[in-house]
């Protein structure tokens, strides 16, 4: 690793299952970028391939990020999170997100990684809070979920996690509806990272997700064989999400309209549109407090 940098790639695979109403899954490998956001003005000098705010293979636009009007990302994250929990930020923040493929931007979620000022995620280090900041399409809308304070779990075999249990604020799937809870559980162990999400409706399990990655240094040598394994990964992501929802509509899979275009009488009318720092987490003990942003 670059003496400069503490940022670095995550390669490794995605899961989704679909179980009910109708049955559908898939995984493929996929490499993210562990952004150390202090690493931002230094970044685009590792590599030719590699650029910030410029058009390359991959590049890094603040545009792309949260608060884009806040000209600092870092700056932007820790007023969030301090508008959010009272806590402003003061270890290192990881940013696991996409770059621009070839200037093509998609990232269905982002996660903004806040670690207390002895904590580091080389160690298996768990942050203090995540704030996740998802993107649907084809609205493009962005909505952030805070999560804070919840409870690490040790396992024999060195797993460090963390697990939070919240209600469905932001419309994704134009296949889930609105009535939904979420069970995330982030788990690392080393350079090792697990992060797992459940979907239930009525008590019933009906989508999971699972991203397992592992880290490995981010220089120069290692762009060129991130391209390599990783050539259009944003690009990738975009063209299989509406594959799969072509093939959930084959499968007879339910079109959910857009909150907004619901009736006004339909309790998920706008749900989550003017969201600013709503509770929406259950207490349930041994999970943390989440907080809803529409962004």
């Amino acid at each position: 690793m670059d003496a400069r940098l503490h940022s670095a790639w995550l390669a490794g695979r995605i899961r989704h299952r679909r179980l009910r109403p109708v049955s559908h899954q898939f995984q493929y490998r996929t490499g993210l970028l562990a952004l150390d956001l202090d690493d931002w003005p230094h970044i685009g000098g590792i590599s030719r391939l590699f650029s910030v705010g410029r058009f390359n293979w991959l590049s890094l636009h603040r545009s792309d990020y949260l608060a884009p009007a806040t000209p600092d990302l870092k700056q932007a994250v820790q007023d969030q999170v301090e508008a959010a929990t009272g806590w402003r930020p003061d270890g290192r923040i990881e940013l696991i997100t996409h770059p621009r493929y070839l200037g093509y931007i998609f990232n269905p979620v982002s996660f903004y990684c806040c670690y207390a000022p002895e904590a580091s995620p080389e160690n298996g280090d768990l942050p203090r809070v995540v704030a996740a900041q998802i993107t649907n399409t084809p609205w493009h809308e962005r909505h952030v979920y805070c999560l804070e304070g919840a409870p690490q779990q040790n396992s024999r075999s060195g797993w460090h996690t963390q697990q939070y249990r919240f209600h469905k604020r932001f419309h994704v799937s134009p296949y889930n509806p609105m009535d939904q809870e979420y069970h995330w559980v982030f788990s690392a162990r080393g350079p090792e990272l697990r992060i797992h999400m459940n979907v239930r409706r009525d008590g019933n399990r009906v989508f999971d997700a699972t991203l397992e990655v592992q880290r490995t240094p981010f220089n120069r040598k290692t762009v060129r064989n991130h391209i390599r394994r990783f050539p259009l990964e944003t690009i990738k992501v975009a063209a299989g999400i509406y594959w799969h929802a072509l093939r959930l509509k084959l499968k007879g899979a339910v079109f959910q309209p857009h909150p907004d275009k619901l009736d006004r009488q339909d309790p998920a009318y706008r749900l989550g549109h003017d969201d600013h720092g709503e509770r929406v987490d259950d207490a349930v003990p041994g999970t943390g407090k989440v907080s809803s942003w529409r962004t």
